[in-house]
């Protein structure tokens, strides 16, 4: 109910809509708006220390802030790196599902050595006064860059006794004794010291029964030998980010949240007098084998947003206006604001003369993994399929059931009975024979070509058919975001990529800021087979399951040690249904 509630609201609010999908609010809308919970993320990702070719894995959980239980709020978050010149390495959108995200990055060869902020936030997010975005400390070494005077300790040599010694205080600070877990999971192993290659059974165990089933990330890497930065766990989270239940901005402008999709916003202006145009529609269309179209309807201001809740993988959009006086109006699309780092405070990473060879092995130990990665792909969850919003009512000519005619206008007149095409003058019209015969109305018919909104119905004329696959026909009335259309005519190429002809200052070609798709991450696996007997095998991350939902009182996985000798981490965090942070850690050897 409380849920419906926040909807509610916020659909009350989003009338006043303005730019940078933000609205702004009057007297009476203040205190509903502070009577909606604030969110807070906390993301558990496997290291604070990587060398250039290493991958940052990551997982965010946004919770809400009120009742500490995973946000149903947002469903887009953003994660950033963000380096002491306050410029972002890298901006990832990434589709939350019942609070969750995740994601990866691969620290790019064209990046210095430096200290860096790992950020992630929601839209939401943005509204409250007290900077509470996730924040952790991220050290990188360029081991191909010769000017490391960023991190490099000139006046304060170490010696190898005191290289030992910080080496033991970064296992002290940063590994928790199995006595400093918590009363709700437990971890088991079948050993504590394995052999190269061998198999290790990682078992999860409820203390408490169903009390402790909850969403969890594990990550098992080797311990850095260095002094670096500690990560925030979901244990100490909660201390670093005090409850904030309520927003408390006090100005009257405020981010909405996306709460049912990633967010595209702009504004509509007339060309020659520069003034918002109100009360207009703009069309969206992302191509693809499954197209999304989309209309929307400018505010006051001049503002239009689209919500966007289907997968894509297409980098651009088209948006268009909807008008017969197209020509007359200019389309601004707003980017994506960051928050304010002016107040980011880093940590200062350093290294030492003493530290080379350390850094050497490894950088080696990286490239030559990443040589054979190729035979060790992570699988990109593939997206799933989106009904067309007509659904099925449409009748559907698949062309390679009938004889090919050249021209789309041959193949209408030969074979799609329900359309004709009518001409004057010069321009041509598709137009849908209706169930209802009698009805008669000087309403046009929707014509898309791959998602695309074709408005000048000249350019389908000689339309090459042979690249067609299909051709849907609605022969009804259909009302799409307010408007009317006396049927639908939807054209779909086998490559689902058609050039929208002309591009005029009426349509723009747009390009996404598309959310991470999912990946299933490689998990090395040694048998009988021998077949992985010959290939190199340095990882010093042996896995990362950054989904791990348990839901009865014992599971279990496994993974296989590699070649790389030393003290690895089992890192596991995350939250039980009811809120309650989990984090535990354990310690096996490699050798």
């Amino acid at each position: 109910m409380k849920k419906i509630v926040f909807f509610t609201i916020i659909f009350l609010l989003i009338k006043s809509y303005s730019s940078y999908s933000q609205i702004i609010l009057k007297n009476d809308d203040i205190t509903a708006y502070k009577n909606i919970p604030q969110e807070k993320i906390f993301v558990h990702h496997n290291t604070t220390f990587l060398l250039t070719g290493e991958y940052l894995y990551y997982k965010v959980y946004c919770m809400n802030a009120n009742t500490n239980n995973l946000s149903d709020l947002s469903k887009i978050a953003y994660v950033e790196l963000v380096g002491t010149d306050k410029i972002s390495v890298f901006k990832h959108k990434l589709k939350l599902n019942n609070g969750l995200g995740q994601g990866d990055f691969l620290i790019p060869i064209k990046i210095p050595s430096g200290n860096y902020k790992l950020v992630a936030y929601t839209q939401w997010m943005k509204n409250s006064e007290h900077n509470q975005f996730f924040q952790s400390d991220i050290s990188i070494i360029n081991p191909f860059q010769e000017n490391q005077s960023s991190i490099l300790e000139k006046n304060q040599p170490v010696t190898i006794q005191n290289l030992n010694h910080n080496i033991e205080n970064t296992t002290n600070n940063n590994i928790l004794s199995d006595s400093e877990g918590n009363d709700y999971l437990d971890i088991n192993l079948n050993e504590n010291s394995f052999k190269n290659r061998e198999k290790v059974v990682l078992t999860i165990k409820s203390l408490k029964n169903n009390i402790s089933y909850g969403n969890y990330s594990i990550s098992v890497r080797k311990i850095d030998t260095l002094q670096i930065s500690k990560r925030p766990t979901a244990n100490n989270f909660m201390s670093l980010y005090p409850q904030i239940s309520s927003n408390s901005k006090s100005n009257t402008s405020i981010y909405l949240p996306e709460l049912r999709g990633e967010l595209i916003t702009g504004k509509l202006f007339y060309k020659d007098a520069k003034l918002a145009a109100s009360n207009k529609k703009v069309a969206l269309s992302i191509q693809g084998k499954q197209s999304i179209f989309k209309i929307a309807t400018t505010n006051d201001l001049g503002v239009f947003y689209f919500n966007v809740q289907e997968e894509y993988d297409n980098p651009y959009a088209i948006i268009q206006v909807v008008n017969n006086e197209k020509n007359n109006f200019n389309i601004r699309v707003d980017g994506h604001s960051s928050i304010n780092y002016e107040n980011l405070d880093f940590y200062s990473f350093k290294i030492t003369p003493e530290t080379k060879d350390y850094i050497l092995k490894r950088s080696v130990y990286n490239q030559i993994d990443n040589v054979y990665s190729i035979i060790k792909p992570n699988i990109i969850k593939s997206i799933d399929s989106v009904s067309p919003f007509y659904n099925s009512t449409a009748k559907v000519y698949y062309l390679d059931d009938y004889t090919r005619f050249p021209t789309i206008k041959e193949t209408v007149v030969e074979i799609i009975k329900e359309v004709f095409i009518k001409q004057k003058k010069e321009k041509s019209t598709f137009h849908v024979r209706l169930y209802d015969q009698l009805s008669k109305s000087d309403l046009s018919t929707l014509v898309l070509v791959d998602g695309i909104l074709i408005q000048n119905h000249n350019e389908l004329l000689n339309l090459n058919a042979r690249n067609v696959e299909k051709i849907s026909v609605l022969s009804d009335e259909y009302m799409f975001d307010s408007m009317v259309f006396d049927g639908i005519i939807s054209i779909q190429t086998f490559i689902g990529d058609y050039q929208a002809d002309p591009l005029g200052i009426y349509i723009e070609k747009l390009p996404l800021f598309t959310p991470l798709v999912i990946k299933n991450y490689y998990n090395q696996i040694y048998d009988n087979s021998k077949k992985s007997d010959r290939i190199p095998d340095y990882r010093s991350q042996l896995l990362w399951v950054p989904n791990f939902n348990l839901n009865k009182n014992e599971d279990s996985l496994f993974f296989y040690t590699s070649d790389n000798n030393g003290d690895y981490e089992i890192s596991l965090e995350g939250f039980t249904k009811d809120g309650m942070p989990i984090s535990l850690r354990k310690m096996i050897s490699v050798k």
